[in-house]
């Protein structure tokens, strides 16, 4: 009974964190940090039940959500990600992971965005050059967005695991043509790089097989280009998830997860992740989840396969699918593949 009612205890904790004054404090917040392709979810699994369960997330896919989910990684992971995101740009990762046994587990990863090819403009300086169109063609660039992670994941003990990420940020936005005060023109290049700092844990309190997590994301020191300066996406999350089928006797291998996250942003107000997913044998799953106070994508939906190739290695397969609740854009959609050392 005690341990029943720690659960209701955490659950109306996550409930009663999320501030409901959405208007005023993201007009308050809004604007606040760059690189904002870090907010983005990789990994169909997690995407396709509503971004929730930062505590049940596990192996290589943790370490862009919790990096002491790379703890309960068996045996060793490689995963990689292809999201269709809005306006024809993709983001695509890959990430490796290495049990090393009692002395934890190492990981590494690599993401990046590709926007295509832009079109690149300058103000126009003189009568000739802005007689057709008021600005001079530069041609065309290809901004580049890149994060590489590298982590360290241990479980101290059945019930708690930690992990950490070191990460290197890169985005280059191409130069432009800038002028100072006496008109001579110079050449700036938008390039800027830094380092960040995830951090996670994963506490099996010991009621069935409830879950609690917390994490911190994007970690840095501030950025600037020219004169005004910005921050990472700074972002602590709380979670929790269980097996509800393990509220009563369950002997099969059939699972229910619930999972529910609170976030709290830097430059936004609170949002509330819900999550669900349903597993058949440990080798289908079906998902679906709920992201609330965000502007795009609300309802979620996913699926998943798992077969064994070998008795030595396995195969698994996930798909998301977020619904575009403004209209403006395509509703995007992720692949997830995961080769699997069993």
């Amino acid at each position: 009974m005690i341990k029943r009612n720690l659960f209701l205890m955490i659950f109306l904790f996550l409930l009663l964190s999320f501030n409901h004054n959405f208007a005023q404090d993201n007009f308050n917040k809004v604007g606040q940090s760059g690189m904002q392709y870090l907010k983005i979810g990789v990994g169909a699994e997690m995407v396709g039940r509503g971004e929730a369960g930062i505590s049940a997330v596990k192996g290589v896919n943790a370490m862009f959500w919790n990096p002491a989910g790379l703890a309960e990684m068996e045996n060793n992971e490689f995963l990689f990600s292809h999201n269709s995101w809005i306006a024809d740009i993709s983001l695509n990762a890959i990430g490796v992971g290495v049990n090393l046994n009692e002395w934890g587990v190492i990981g590494a990863n690599v993401l990046w965005m590709d926007y295509g090819e832009l079109h690149k403009t300058s103000v126009a300086q003189t009568i000739e050059e802005s007689a057709q169109y008021g600005y001079v063609d530069e041609g065309t660039f290809s901004p580049t967005d890149m994060a590489i992670g590298f982590t360290y994941s241990k479980k101290v003990s059945p019930q708690f695991s930690f992990g950490g990420q070191v990460r290197y940020l890169y985005e280059n936005y191409g130069s432009n043509v800038t002028l100072n005060p006496a008109g001579e023109k110079s050449l700036t290049d938008n390039t800027m790089s830094a380092f960040a700092l995830d951090f996670g844990t994963l506490y099996y309190p010991g009621f069935k097989s409830l879950a609690f997590s917390m994490t911190i994301q994007n970690f840095s020191t501030d950025l600037k280009y020219e004169q005004e300066s910005f921050s990472t996406p700074l972002t602590f999350k709380i979670g929790l998830s269980m097996n509800m089928f393990d509220l009563w006797e369950n002997t099969s291998k059939n699972s229910l997860l619930v999972a529910v996250d609170a976030i709290h942003l830097r430059d936004y107000s609170e949002r509330l992740n819900l999550g669900l997913e349903y597993s058949y044998l440990g080798l289908f799953n079906v998902r679906c989840g709920y992201r609330v106070n965000y502007d795009l994508g609300g309802f979620t939906a996913g699926a998943g396969v798992r077969y064994s190739i070998s008795n030595s290695l396995g195969f698994k397969l996930d798909i998301s699918y977020m619904v575009e609740n403004t209209g403006r854009f395509t509703s995007p959609l992720q692949l997830t593949a995961s080769l699997l050392m069993l």
